[in-house]
């Protein structure tokens, strides 16, 4: 049993840094802030779950796992909550989308 959880939490483990790694690499890929939000927060957000959950398997029940279910429920709170903050004020600040063919529906 220790094998197959070793297994499972190493693959966890591995994807998880493969996602996060995926999303550094696209924060320098994308053109505009719109773009480098979406990649820092869609697959990061994974990887990191993914990275945790792996840690999870690793450590003994108890308070570590506690604190590492802590620590994904607050990734999930606030990584979409900063990311929309942060869409927002590129929003009010009139931060054009790299690509001019873009229709901005919220232009009256």
């Amino acid at each position: 049993m220790d094998t197959v959880l070793d297994v499972v939490a190493a693959a966890a483990l591995l994807t998880g840094t493969a996602f996060t790694f995926i999303a550094a690499i696209g924060l320098f890929r994308m053109g505009d802030v719109y773009g480098r939000i979406h990649v820092a927060t869609k697959p990061a957000t994974l990887g990191i779950a993914l990275t945790l959950f792996g840690a999870m398997l690793q450590v003994p029940f108890g308070s570590m796992t506690t604190r590492l279910v802590v620590a994904l429920a607050f990734q999930f709170w606030s990584i979409p909550a900063s990311s929309h903050m942060l869409g927002r004020a590129a929003r009010r600040a009139h931060v054009a989308p790299a690509h001019p063919d873009v229709v901005d529906e919220f232009d009256g």
